[in-house]
């Protein structure tokens, strides 16, 4: 697997926000909110593909941020469709999103060493 951070995933994730505001343009019934944030949702999507494709250079490190914004993502796209959740609520799943997110990635991802760290 080619480990280089290349212009695919930004530009599949434009092709798909293009078609998005294409079909809102002219049949889907949408806000211009409801497209953004659809739109918001397909670049995180991107941000966790363009992470785990570069986890080699920065030994998995983005990896959980990358997930914990599309997650968020996620969920403001469910809220903006009508979900009813409170804050309280969006802690707590957030909250078991980052622990599981963190029992799987932990193994994949490595710390720093001290020479690295120096450097």
């Amino acid at each position: 697997m080619n480990n280089e951070l290349t212009g695919e995933p930004a530009l599949y994730a434009s092709l798909v926000a293009s078609a998005v505001q294409l079909a809102a343009a002219f049949w889907l019934p949408w806000s211009d909110a409801q497209v953004a944030v659809v739109n918001a949702v397909v670049m995180a999507a991107a941000g966790v593909w363009v992470a785990f494709a570069t986890k080699s250079v920065d030994r998995g490190g983005s990896i959980k941020a990358a997930i914990l914004g599309f997650v968020q993502a996620g969920m403001s796209l469910a809220v903006t469709f009508g979900w009813q959740v409170s804050p309280e609520q969006t802690a707590g799943v957030m909250t078991f999103v980052g622990l599981l997110v963190a029992v799987f990635i932990r193994q994949t991802s490595t710390p720093k060493s001290s020479l690295d760290l120096a450097a």
